[in-house]
């Protein structure tokens, strides 16, 4: 079986993991400002809104709210948490 050489940089892991992580800090930047009643009226808001929107809507969908609660921005944030550590786990070492 053959296995690539490893790169002298892991490129990929550090796509991988910087990539989520970023996501993962928009999910929780976009959470933190949803307590202080700011909307997508705000450029930034949007940005993350449309950023973060695939990973939380289809959760919204299943779970929906429960009482005044939200938990699909944790439940995303924990399935995201997952995802990057499968990656991370399945790439060739080195990569």
């Amino acid at each position: 079986m053959y296995t690539p050489p490893p790169l002298s940089v892991p490129i990929v892991s550090i796509l991988i993991g910087y990539g989520i992580n970023i996501l993962i800090l928009a999910m929780f930047v976009r959470a933190i400002a949803s307590w202080f009643q700011m909307d997508e009226r705000f450029a930034v808001i949007r940005f993350l809104a449309r950023m973060t929107d695939p990973f939380i809507v289809p959760v919204r969908r299943v779970v929906g709210q429960i009482g005044f609660l939200d938990l699909s921005f944790l439940i995303a944030w924990f399935g995201l948490f997952i995802i990057r550590l499968l990656l991370l786990q399945s790439l060739p070492p080195g990569w």
